[in-house]
């Protein structure tokens, strides 16, 4: 009875919250332009974590390895199969993203 009460008060979360709905997808991951602000693409995908501290290194156009403008925000979107989408806003505003195992 226990387990029972349990997988519908699951269940119902899942719809009133919409959490059962994937949102880690290459359509959604296509949406996401530059410009966009993290309100707009978290409209998108959820809630993402703010991954900035562990945004390490970069190349610039002179080939010079530099740290990451301090403007920078790196936020992250993961499901549980390991799909992952990484956005990184300057300024408030998407300047480029990647995706890992999303077909």
């Amino acid at each position: 009875m226990t387990s029972r009460l349990a997988a519908t008060i699951a269940l119902a979360a899942c719809l009133v919250l919409g959490a059962c709905e994937e949102k880690i997808t290459a359509e959604n991951y296509d949406r996401i332009t530059n410009g966009m602000t993290l309100a707009q693409v978290e409209k998108i995908l959820g809630t993402g974590k703010d991954d900035t501290s562990h945004q390490g290194t970069s190349i610039g156009a002179s080939g010079i390895a530099s740290a990451s403008r301090a403007k920078d925000q790196v936020y992250v979107w993961e499901d549980k199969g390991g799909a992952k989408i990484i956005v990184i806003f300057q300024d408030g505003k998407v300047v480029q993203k990647s995706k890992q195992n999303l077909d």
